[in-house]
């Protein structure tokens, strides 16, 4: 097992949003991104979707990493009515997205998978997420600003629309964002006695 003293953290993403939102506890992270393809879990059910695709991100991790190294991958799903709502290609998937949101909610479910070179473990968070009506106009300032780009579901909860469109949220803020910070804190000090690396 890691010694808790001698721990260093690799975060297999290249998302800001993950690498802030460590950053923001306090610790301190080697990025390392993995490109893993969706292949084979599309059917599946969302959390179950989540789930595997941060297992596929961690697996292609694990063999590199040293024996003072804990690694962490997540994998954030936007669903909807029975579908799971990607990242946008473009402007215009993006404002189909929100309109499709607008005034309904929806579940965020995060897959959690975190690894040292000997063990493996994995997590699913949802968070429930209600959007006001949203009108033309605020649509349209949202994606003039671009922040809509490599979202899940076409928005961050983080920008401007989540800021004036988020009516209520029920779970883990921050798990929209795409990391389940609190379950991930609580996991750290149950396994390795302490809050940080």
């Amino acid at each position: 097992m890691v010694c808790a003293s001698t721990m260093k953290v690799i975060l297999a993403s290249a998302s800001p949003r993950r690498k802030a939102l460590l950053s923001l506890l306090g610790w301190k992270v080697e990025v390392r991104p993995t490109q893993v393809s969706e292949e084979g879990f599309l059917d599946l059910p969302p959390r179950e979707r989540a789930m595997s695709l941060a297992a596929r991100k961690i697996s292609a991790l694990i063999p590199v990493l040293n024996r003072d190294e804990v690694g962490i991958a997540a994998d954030t799903l936007v669903y909807h009515a029975g579908q799971v709502l990607g990242k946008p290609a473009n402007q215009e998937e993006a404002r189909a997205l929100l309109r499709r949101l607008s005034g309904e909610w929806h579940q965020v479910y995060t897959g959690l998978a975190v690894a040292t070179w000997e063990r493996l473990w994995l997590f699913v968070e949802e968070t429930a997420v209600r959007f006001h009506r949203l009108s033309e106009e605020l649509i349209e300032i949202y994606l003039a600003s671009g922040s809509y780009v490599d979202k899940a579901g076409g928005y961050g909860a983080q920008d401007f629309i989540g800021l004036v469109g988020i009516a209520e949220i029920r779970g883990d803020f921050y798990n929209v964002m795409g990391l389940p910070v609190q379950r991930l804190l609580q996991f750290w000090y149950q396994t390795f006695g302490r809050y940080y690396p």
